[in-house]
């Protein structure tokens, strides 16, 4: 940790502040002044500390510390999902050869499910292999983390569907844990999107109606509202595939205006091949 003490000096100064009110109870003046210039380091506990004081998120600090770029892992996971959820396969197919013949260091279990996801995409059967390898992964999680749950929103379409139930209602179950931790509803409610757009597939409406409920909860605040629109387009879906063709029609509709206020062209497309 001595290179970062070098950095969170030059931070510091960015900001403008003198060392008594990043280091106070933390650390000496004279600690302080080693730590900064790579010659001691402080325990991770300190050094959280010192992030705190200085308005830093560990995920920040991280991002400045590589001169405000991605990892290339970081850039490569960032960029597929991007792809995939903007439909741009093409894109993704092309990234993902580069994945397989580049020598970067990217995750096993992640090259596996880009794999699956591209003969998804493809309507291919999965390689057993592949999907040994993250069904495995999942299937061995006794806690999960945020990172997790982001990396099965992604996975949900691929898993057998009973399975994909399962792992859903355990991914919940760690809601309450990250309750107050910031950007988390967002990472729940891609999570129920995903899921209930695969019940939908399958045509669960049951479970995609409860979901549903859990997803409203979610978007109740003005930034989440591009989750509300989905979770009212989804229950506008059903209405249509299986209660009420014309009540479903004219919802979908609506939605559809509301999204091309909104310049949702994914949304639009959506809903016209629907109708």
């Amino acid at each position: 940790m001595t290179i970062y003490g070098e950095i969170i000096k030059k931070i510091r100064q960015n900001k403008g502040l003198p060392l008594k009110s990043v280091y106070i109870d933390i650390c000496s003046k004279t600690n302080a002044i080693k730590f900064e210039k790579g010659e001691r380091n402080l325990a991770v506990d300190k050094f959280v500390e010192v992030l705190h004081n200085l308005m830093l998120t560990m995920e920040e600090f991280q991002w400045i510390k590589n001169d405000y770029k991605p990892r290339v892992e970081e850039y490569y996971s960032y960029m597929m999902s991007k792809y995939w959820n903007s439909y741009q396969i093409a894109a993704f197919e092309k990234n993902l050869r580069h994945i397989e013949t580049k020598a970067i260091n990217i995750e096993r279990i992640q090259l596996a499910s880009y794999r699956l996801l591209e003969s998804y995409e493809k309507k291919l059967a999965p390689d057993k292999q592949e999907l040994a390898l993250v069904t495995n992964y999942f299937s061995n999680l006794s806690t999960w983390t945020l990172s997790d749950i982001k990396f099965f929103t992604n996975n949900c379409y691929l898993l057998p569907y009973s399975l994909m139930l399962y792992l859903l209602k355990e991914a919940l179950k760690c809601q309450t844990r990250y309750q107050y931790y910031q950007n988390s509803e967002r990472i729940f409610a891609a999570l129920l999107t995903n899921c209930v757009d695969r019940m939908i597939l399958e045509k669960d409406f049951s479970n995609a109606s409860i979901s549903l409920n859990l997803l409203d909860k979610l978007a109740t605040d003005v930034t989440m509202d591009g989750y509300y629109l989905l979770a009212q387009y989804y229950k506008a879906k059903i209405i249509y595939l299986n209660e009420d063709l014309e009540k479903g029609r004219n919802m979908l509709l609506k939605i559809a205006e509301i999204a091309k206020f909104f310049d949702n062209k994914q949304l639009i497309i959506e809903i016209e091949n629907l109708l």
